[in-house]
């Protein structure tokens, strides 16, 4: 049984003996989920099933030809998920070493998961009290990010320049009372 086991054909089932064998795959080095099954009487077999690499299994006997196939086809899906899940993570991630050597320094505010979260936390805050604010005191607010002058805001707004400072004021008063947690 070994030698067929270890063939990378197609394998026979029956030396053992089930008539709609299914295999579920085994992580490579798991001695323990091994090792369980073996206790429980459920065969493992170190093979390479067609189109796939050499690989611990545990085999099973399925009621039917079309529940076998439905279990082998959904393990296979599954394996194929997590070797696409495995490849995009190792595209997409990189180890904390790896960060290190392209200049990543824990102590630098900029790059600290922490302040990252805590500013992040803050600009939502101040993204809220701003879309509470009416529109005409948003444009005030807008004036002053855009360090744009007060006369052509009147203008705009056709209103006076004072009342417009005045309007500002109040604007950056109520934006203040609502960010005053946030100090």
């Amino acid at each position: 049984m070994k030698n067929k086991a270890n063939s990378s054909k197609a394998v026979t089932t029956s030396p053992l003996n089930y008539s709609h064998p299914y295999f579920v795959p085994i992580e490579d080095g798991d001695e323990v989920t091994i090792k369980h099954y073996k206790s429980h009487d459920v065969p493992v077999a170190h093979i390479a099933l067609p189109g796939r690499m050499k690989h611990y299994y545990a085999i099973f006997n399925a009621d039917s030809q079309e529940e076998a196939d439905l279990m082998n086809k959904t393990y296979n899906n599954w394996s194929k998920k997590d070797e696409r899940d495995k490849k995009a993570q190792s595209e997409f991630e990189t180890s904390y070493d790896a960060m290190l050597e392209d200049g990543y320094d824990a102590k630098d505010d900029t790059s600290n998961p922490e302040e990252i979260a805590a500013y992040k936390v803050v600009i939502d805050a101040l993204n809220k009290a701003l879309d509470e604010l009416t529109e005409e005191k948003l444009r005030v607010c807008q004036m002053v990010a855009n360090n744009e002058s007060q006369r052509s805001v009147a203008e705009e707004l056709g209103i006076p320049r004072r009342t417009l400072r005045d309007r500002k004021d109040s604007a950056i008063s109520e934006i203040s009372r609502k960010m005053k947690h946030y100090k």
